[in-house]
């Protein structure tokens, strides 16, 4: 199997897809995230009443209002994003309030959706049932959240260390759980179309780099779940997929959901089909399978209102007869208690939960992704309040959309909303904090990749640009959007607007820091941070290298075709002819080495350009090229080979031009461009180098 960007290819996808990473255009999430023309589909599902929601709060409305403002909600989602299924569930601790489907669970035979009979995947939302798995065993006395995790590990079981500015102290749950493990980003094998490897396998064939020390950044990690349900594997001597059916599952009466992938026996064919709208019509996806505990589940809305309550509850469900709880009730509130924030300001991480403050209330969530299917999990545990909801072919911003909306329309106020000169009185200055005008740059996701060819990646994966507006503001492009922020007191920065465009957070604030290593670092909600790249090591470097290195592969070819046409054929000679000798026919058919080397260059460039857009063209629906879902084949290893052969012929090049500047044999047109070639060449040179193309 191969990462995302070993199936498009390699480093020269930047060709199409760098300019993505530069400010005030198209960025990836953008353009992958835009909606058809908008059709409403059927909807399904009663809105159940209940009491009032909070009596004598700040609050209004009932649960019914909810309800009935929630339903509404997802309606617009489907009509705005051309959403061909969704689920929602809205639940108190006693009661479910909302248990609604929408749309078909197949086109083919117009079966609308039953919110208690079909299943959708919710990609990482999984990672609570891993978490949870975890917090039982320590609940059980089987693991300390603070012990270093290889003691239960294979005794070789090791992580290379690639950071500086710390020492590589272990890795404890705690560590896991809150994203601080310091791993780098692992993408490939995270999405197949053929059932995965043996959990076991796919840890140690995965193994990635340890970048920051643990317990300092916070860095999002599929890795770092998938290993921590490994770990539940063999303390518990049983597979991690059977594990939390028999350990949440059955004691929460979750009869619809599975690990397992696909889903077995009769819960196959209650999985809804995924579409995405291309075009005019919808196109169907296949089943997605990923690392079980990082992202394997399947799961119904009436399962989901279950765990829901479950979390809300205590560990257990308000039933009669009351069944075992899957926690107790100081386990599950330590679940939802904070556990690591870079600064009391921002969202973090509670025990395997995001959680943030919004509207004066703390919210505990997770959201989750596949390549087509979407779903997110909140709760306000002040209000009693939980909902879920999943939906294929749409983005993984629809969910916070909506709860937002919510949010707004019901408790609209803004518990920061008061003067930033009144709340800059309340907060502290961060020491050794830069002036606006030193924050300029480019930032990438402390999710980031650090080996490899997937490197490139880190250009396009939600990098975030900064430019001082004045002294006192910035502007910050991230994810499409611009917004300006304010500095409150030295190195804390507000939002002078909402957005509902983070999946993470608020984004109401940025703080400013300094990672491990001294780099600029500005923190905000979530499980990860953003790291400034040095100047080399940023998207215009990358465009400032690689397109003039195509402009001039393909101008030369053009250029030394039409030259030896005429040559050729009129006789012609010039500047890119020899200073002395005879102009004989024998000369002027035979082509200089330089002419070769520098033509042979351009053309495999050129070449491999093309083959990497032909071959990693995004699948229609999974949004990835489909190579990226399939084991390797011939291409691969074809456009694993180019760049090394780009780089041999760049070098011989680059000799080609000192020998003619030595040699005075060649015309002085031939030898400056040739010399501009070459600089260009070894520039590519150096881009492929540490960019991890060419495999050191």
């Amino acid at each position: 199997m191969k990462t995302p960007l070993q199936a498009a290819g390699i480093v020269l996808l930047a060709g199409s897809l760098l300019l993505m990473a530069i400010p005030g255009l198209t960025t990836l999430s953008g353009a992958y995230g835009k909606a058809g023309s908008g059709i409403t589909l059927p909807v399904t599902g009663d809105v159940l009443v209940g009491r009032a929601w909070q009596e004598g709060g700040r609050g209004t409305g009932s649960h019914d209002d909810w309800a009935g403002y929630m339903d509404l909600q997802m309606t617009l989602l489907l009509a705005s994003q051309n959403l061909p299924n969704a689920v929602a569930a809205l639940v108190s601790g006693d009661e479910i309030h909302l248990l609604a489907g929408y749309g078909m669970a197949d086109m083919e035979s117009q079966e609308e959706v039953d919110p208690a009979y079909h299943l959708f995947r919710t990609g990482s939302v999984a990672k609570i049932f891993t978490w949870t798995a975890i917090m039982q065993l320590y609940e059980r006395g089987l693991l300390d959240l603070e012990e270093d995790i290889r003691n239960h590990l294979e005794p070789d079981f090791d992580f290379p260390v690639r950071f500086g500015g710390g020492d590589a102290a272990p890795i404890t749950f705690e560590h896991l759980l809150t994203h601080t493990a310091g791993f780098e980003d692992v993408l490939e094998d995270l999405f197949t179309f053929e059932p995965q490897a043996p959990l076991g396998e796919y840890i140690r064939r995965h193994q990635p780099a340890r970048i920051f020390p643990p317990g300092t950044v916070m860095a999002y990690s599929n890795y770092g779940t998938a290993l921590a349900g490994y770990i539940v594997e063999r303390i518990a001597g049983m597979p991690f997929d059977q594990y939390v059916a028999d350990n949440i599952f059955v004691p929460l009466g979750m009869q619809h959901s599975t690990m397992e992938q696909p889903p077995p026996g009769a819960l196959a064919d209650r999985l809804v089909t995924p579409y995405r709208w291309v075009g005019d019509r919808f196109m169907s996806g296949r089943f997605e399978h990923m690392p079980s505990p990082a992202g394997g589940l399947s799961t119904s809305a009436a399962d989901m209102a279950r765990f829901l309550q479950a979390n809300l509850g205590g560990g257990t469900l308000d039933r009669e007869p009351a069944p075992e709880p899957i926690l107790q009730k100081e386990t599950m509130q330590q679940m939802h208690t904070p556990l690591f924030t870079h600064h009391p300001l921002l969202g973090g991480m509670a025990y395997g939960y995001k959680e943030f403050k919004a509207n004066g209330y703390q919210v505990i969530f997770h959201g989750g992704s596949s390549s087509v299917f979407d779903a997110g999990f909140y709760l306000i545990p002040e209000l009693d309040l939980g909902l879920f909801l999943a939906y294929s072919g749409g983005t993984y911003a629809g969910h916070g959309q909506v709860f937002r909306a919510l949010l707004e329309h019901f408790f609209p106020e803004d518990d920061d909303g008061a003067d930033p000169h009144v709340l800059a009185d309340t907060l502290t200055p961060v020491s050794g904090a830069p002036v606006v005008g030193d924050l300029t740059g480019e930032y990438f996701q402390s999710r980031t990749i650090a080996t490899g060819p997937d490197r490139l990646l880190n250009l396009i994966m939600g990098t975030l640009f900064v430019t001082p507006v004045d002294e006192q503001r910035f502007s910050v492009v991230i994810l499409g959007e611009e917004f300006v922020y304010e500095e409150l007191v030295p190195g804390i920065y507000r939002n002078t607007r909402k957005t509902g465009i983070y999946p993470f957070g608020p984004l109401r604030y940025l703080v400013a820091g300094r990672a491990p290593d001294g780099s600029m670092m500005l923190m905000t909600d979530g499980p990860l941070t953003y790291i400034r790249a040095p100047w080399y090591g940023g998207s215009v470097m990358a465009l400032a290298i690689f397109a003039p290195m195509l402009l001039l592969a393909a101008g030369s070819l053009v250029f030394l075709l039409a030259a030896f046409v005429v040559r050729n054929v009129r006789g012609w000679t010039g500047a890119f002819d020899t200073d002395t000798g005879p102009d004989t026919s024998d000369n002027r058919s035979r082509p200089a080495a330089g002419y070769v080397w520098l033509s042979a260059h351009a053309l495999v460039l050129l070449i491999t350009v093309f083959l990497v857009m032909l071959y990693g063209q995004p699948h229609p629906v999974h949004l990835l090229p489909e190579s990226s879902f399939t084991p390797r084949n011939w291409m691969d290893v074809l456009l694993d080979l180019l760049p090394f052969a780009v780089a041999l012929l760049g070098l011989a090049v680059s000799w080609t031009a000192v020998r003619s500047w030595m040699r005075r044999d060649r015309g002085i047109f031939f030898r400056i461009h040739g010399t501009v070639y070459a600089v260009w060449s070894l520039a590519l040179i150096w881009f492929f180098y540490y960019w991890g193309l060419l495999g050191f």
